[in-house]
């Protein structure tokens, strides 16, 4: 684990958060460099999702602390931690359907964002310029996670949080979607859920793994994808590749 909050973009200190009755985060605890892809790993229901919703303030911590860039953000309104300049690409897409793929861009546009936005999501995603015009519900599943991507993308976030970008998707749009991801690595820094190893191993540099709502492993994403009993141990059938 890193020590010096220079080195980090995001700090999760000792982070937990109950839904409901339920605490799901125990003691999660992890960096975020710049410039870098973190994965977070870790089986289902280990609280990988609800790590990501609480940096986003959608599942407020109870206890432990966030900070971004240096800065509190623990008890801030989402809102105003997207502000910051922080993207996120939700599990389940959450595109609106009724919408065409050209309003859910447009929409999803912070004042003041310039075209440059939407020119790199038309560079990495050509199939959403064709299909612009066409309503977002009538997309395949592979096409609506390019669309949630892409709202992200319009905007210069300084962090992305994706939470399981493959779910669901046939092998050639996971192909898809890791290609425009590893475009844009290195020029932003990015919190990741997968579950495809394979996918992780392609644009991880860091890894965490999380068990039980604990942070139980940090350290680099090569070594996780060398070592087999690690994964065993900690991220068990439910991750491929």
């Amino acid at each position: 684990m890193r020590q010096s909050g220079a080195e980090s973009l995001l700090r999760l200190t000792d982070l937990h958060t109950f839904i409901g009755e339920s605490h799901i985060l125990q003691g999660v605890s992890l960096d975020v460099a710049p410039g870098r892809v973190t994965v977070l790993l870790g089986r289902n229901g280990a609280g990988k999702t609800t790590t990501l919703r609480s940096v986003l303030g959608l599942t407020p911590a109870a206890g432990g602390t966030i900070t971004f860039d240096g800065g509190d953000i623990t008890r801030e309104r989402p809102h105003r931690i997207v502000r910051r300049g922080v993207g996120y690409v939700p599990e389940d897409r959450d595109v609106f359907g009724g919408l065409t793929v050209d309003e859910n861009l447009r929409l999803a546009q912070r004042p003041g964002t310039t075209a440059d936005g939407m020119a790199l999501v038309h560079r990495l995603f050509p199939d959403l310029e064709r299909r612009a015009g066409q309503r977002a519900g009538s997309l395949s599943g592979g096409q609506q996670q390019m669309v949630a991507i892409a709202r992200a993308l319009v905007n210069p976030n300084r962090l992305l949080v994706i939470d399981e970008p493959s779910k669901g998707l046939a092998p050639v749009v996971v192909s898809q979607v890791t290609e425009a991801l590893a475009a844009i690595k290195g020029t932003t820094t990015i919190l990741l859920v997968e579950q495809n190893l394979a996918m992780a191993q392609a644009l991880g540099d860091d890894a965490v793994i999380i068990d039980n709502g604990r942070t139980v492993y940090t350290g680099p994403m090569a070594d996780v994808t060398a070592d087999e009993q690690l994964q065993a141990r900690y991220l068990g059938a439910g991750h491929s590749g």
